[in-house]
């Protein structure tokens, strides 16, 4: 007996191995399914392939029938590993034994929605407001009520070392930024235009990027801001509806919608606001060299209104080709208009103070204009995980139109209002054409490596034609005036490529990076008969260092070193003359040179999983040579001060920044945020210095009835300029959101900003000539009600082909059941 059962099992084990060696033989099927992890329906249409467990290569792969099922035949016995992915959940993978003459079941692999579904509306796990990744920090939009009914400028106001000035210009530790939308340049325009074209209810986080490596474009020496808008993608419907309403005279709506179906992913927008906003000025300056009139002291006090408002969208949608190939095709559309008031009284005085002459400056203008973006965007994933090709096309369009009267009456002390006041007409017809191409290639090798290359090219054309039209008394007519009138065509093309290595040793992970940018700029002034001709080649090379600490992996310590350049654009090489302020004019500078900057960055920080808090602590030292500033010079004849952009000075920036995201409670969490920052201008003719700090700190209560409030505020002290200082800043919000309905779908905010009135910019220059101090006050504090709601529904099976009846899918499941199941990770 126990010899028949030994020569049986050798006979056993033989035809095993040559099973084994011959798997055409005997094929080996393997099957499963695929259902969601909540509700157990099949999911329909999920992607499963099937890898060699020792290299990942792909054998096979499959898409899941509407019951949820998937089934490989003639599979070769080994150990292999399962990987399902789905828009709108979580990747799975499970290893699986595959023994030969026998087929397998993998049984119902469940997949974790990336996105949990409560009564038919997407809810997110909470996010922390703030990350720390090796090049950038990440801040969640969602978060911030003081932003809800706003635009994504009123969500920059709320990021740390970012300063949004009066007329919403965007700095980054002072310095010029580069605004990127979901990885691309903004579509439309500027990126003025752009922020205050999104929403801030479509923003699902910003990203810093203080030190861009070589993958991003040089422009901008304080770094790049990425707005990453939020996506729905899983399969189903997804409508929001926003509406607010400010005391400011701000009315704001807009409307977002994405429907996947299949192979399809349709997505559309669209948002309107109008808005009307007070504004007043004063500026006193002292010549400390009288002019011809003998004045002295000079003062300005200024009151305007500015009533703009925009409105348009933008639609599209994704194509799924296969598992590996996606196209997204996009429109849109935008039209801004603006009307602008501007009261401004003149007074000129001798040095006893006493008035000499006096004068009412009244500008009025109107502008209206047009935008258009259409983008193309291809992505290829391969077989190897992470191993992907991109390629984008992006063409906007802008024209736009403008018209402006000024009318200046003087009159001098104890005579009657003088006759024949200064009167001029403007109008101005403009033009861009802008084109961005770039594609971009990521292959991943051994464990940790990875190599990124791509090329980009950006084509920019650029038409003004302004003319200005002054009236001529003993004409009685207009004439056009050549010294005010200009017609400028301008092009910028700029080509690049980008290499980029990394890998890791252990605990230490680095990138180093090389891009190279060739830069053609051409403008020809038809009016002046002067030409820009410039050329700039630039290698900037970009380095990036990881650390992990081997105790504790939830700490890291990062240093990275980067090269940035401000090239000077189109409003500054463009020679004009611009006298809606006629004792300050602003001209352009057609030899402005580019800025190059050196920057390097230290950083440390810690996440305390636990408590979810989170530190960080960084140190920093930028070296800007040319710095691109405005100077202002003084007139002693006229007494009429010109500003200028100039290649002024070497600008030093020596700084450390300290991050601490603390959860108190789980109802009060606090985040702030200081940075010590000292800075240095130095050149032949300016000489500047000085240590600025900026806090930013916000607190946020999560109370009954599903109530939140947020207090936040900030402070920036005295920051240099080239002839004197930029006045500290601070201001304070308050943010009540309430949640409504029971699936949370409604969502009701109130906010008012600028709590205490204290906002206001403010500057002192200094220089041999003259002494001016200037102040200007936009009306920052008010009121706004926000309504938002929103609903939909992600269901894998609700576009499904073929409605599975409960009969045939319980004699499926008894079916399935029946096989062999291999249950685990191997």
């Amino acid at each position: 007996m126990l010899r028949f059962l030994s020569g049986a099992a050798l006979l056993c084990l033989a035809l095993s191995n040559l099973n084994a060696q011959t798997p055409e033989s005997t094929p080996v099927k393997v099957t499963g399914k695929v259902a969601d992890a909540v509700n157990g329906k099949p999911v329909e249409y999920a992607s499963v392939v099937l890898l060699q467990q020792t290299d990942s290569s792909m054998v096979t792969g499959m898409y899941t029938t509407p019951a949820g099922t998937f089934a490989f035949n003639s599979v070769v016995p080994g150990i292999y590993v399962l990987r399902i992915t789905f828009m709108g959940y979580d990747k799975l993978e499970k290893a699986i034994r595959v023994t030969a003459g026998k087929n397998a079941f993998a049984g119902t692999l469940h997949l974790q929605a990336a996105g949990k579904v409560l009564n038919a509306v997407e809810i997110k796990a909470e996010k922390p407001a703030f990350s720390m990744q090796i090049d950038r920090q990440v801040f969640d939009a969602g978060s911030m009520i003081n932003a809800e009914g706003g635009t994504g400028t009123d969500i920059l106001k709320n990021i740390p070392s970012v300063d949004v000035d009066i007329d919403d210009n965007v700095t980054l530790r002072g310095k010029s930024v580069t605004i990127y939308v979901d990885g691309k340049p903004s579509p439309f325009g500027d990126a003025k235009t752009a922020l205050q074209m999104i929403p801030a209810e479509s923003i699902d986080r910003v990203e810093v990027i203080n030190n861009p490596s070589a993958k991003f474009e040089a422009q901008g020496g304080g770094g790049i801001i990425n707005i990453v808008l939020k996506k729905d993608k899983a399969i189903g419907y997804n409508v929001m509806f926003n509406a607010g309403v400010a005391t400011r005279g701000q009315v704001n709506g807009s409307a977002n919608a994405s429907l996947r179906m299949r192979r399809f992913n349709f997505f559309g927008n669209y948002n309107g606001r109008y808005e009307s906003i007070g504004g007043s000025g004063y500026s006193s300056r002292q010549n400390l060299v009288p002019d011809s009139s003998h004045t002295t002291f000079f003062s300005q006090d200024s009151r305007n209104n500015n009533r703009n408002g925009n409105n348009g969208g933008r639609f599209g949608f994704d194509y799924f080709l296969d598992d590996h190939n996606t196209f997204t095709i996009a429109e849109g559309i935008n039209h801004n208009f603006g009307k602008n008031e501007d009261n401004i009284f003149l007074n000129y005085l001798n040095e006893n103070h006493e008035t000499i002459r006096d004068g009412n400056r009244n500008n009025t203008s109107r502008n209206d204009g047009y935008n258009n973006n259409t983008s193309l965007n291809y992505k290829h994933t391969f077989r190897k995980p992470n191993q992907e090709l991109t390629a984008y096309v992006s063409y906007s369009g802008n024209r736009s139109a403008s018209n402006s009267d000024y009318h200046t009456q003087y009159r001098k002390a104890g005579v009657d209002t003088l006759a024949n006041p200064n009167w001029q007409q403007n109008t101005g017809k403009n033009g861009n054409r802008f084109w961005n191409i770039q594609s971009d290639y990521t292959m991943p090798f051994g464990k940790k490596g990875k190599l990124e290359a791509g090329v980009k090219s950006t084509l920019r054309h650029i038409s003004n034609d302004y003319t200005a039209m002054l009236y001529n008394w003993d004409l009685q007519t207009f004439r056009k005036s050549n010294q005010l009138s200009n017609q400028y065509d301008y092009e910028e093309d700029i080509h690049a490529g980008y290499l980029n290595f990394a890998n890791a040793f252990g605990n230490l992970g680095y990138q180093v990076g090389i891009r190279a940018e060739q830069s053609y700029l051409k403008g020809y002034s038809f009016t002046r008969d002067t030409t820009v001709d410039n050329k700039f080649f630039n290698l900037f090379p970009s380095m990036f260092l990881k650390y992990n600490m081997p105790k504790n992996q939830n700490q890291s310590l990062v240093f990275n070193y980067s090269t940035r350049i401000d090239r000077p654009n189109f409003d500054q090489l463009l020679p004009y003359f611009n006298n809606s302020d006629p004792q300050n004019i602003r001209i352009g500078n057609p030899e402005l040179k580019p800025a190059l900057s050196h920057k390097f960055e230290m950083s440390y920080s810690v996440y305390y999983p636990k408590s979810n808090n989170y530190f960080s602590t960084s140190t920093y030292y930028a070296q800007t040579n040319d710095n691109i500033d405005r100077i202002s010079t003084l007139d002693t004849v006229t007494g009429v001060t010109t500003t200028k952009p100039m290649n002024l000075a070497t600008q030093q920036n020596i700084g450390g920044n300290v991050s601490y995201s603390l959860n108190l409670f789980k109802w009060w969490k606090v985040n702030a945020n200081l940075n010590l920052e000292y800075n240095k201008l130095t050149s032949v003719t300016v000489s500047n210095e000085n240590f600025s700090y900026g806090l930013n700190a916000n607190t946020q209560f999560r109370l009954p009835s599903r109530y939140s409030i947020e207090l936040s505020g900030h402070y920036r002290s005295p920051r240099i300029q080239p002839q004197g200082t930029f006045r500290a800043m601070n201001g304070i919000d308050l943010g009540v959101r309430k949640e409504v309905l029971k699936n949370k779908a409604l969502v009701i905010a109130l906010n008012i900003s600028d709590l205490l009135n204290t906002q206001q910019y403010s500057s002192h220059y200094e220089t041999p000539v003259f002494i001016q101090d200037y102040e200007r006050k936009r009306a920052t504090r008010f009121i706004r009600i926000n309504v938002r709601y929103r609903f939909g529904k992600m269901d894998p099976n609700l576009f499904k082909k073929k409605k599975v009846q409960p009969e045939e899918e319980e004699k499926q499941e008894e079916k399935e059941e029946e096989k062999p199941k291999e249950k685990g990770r191997l």
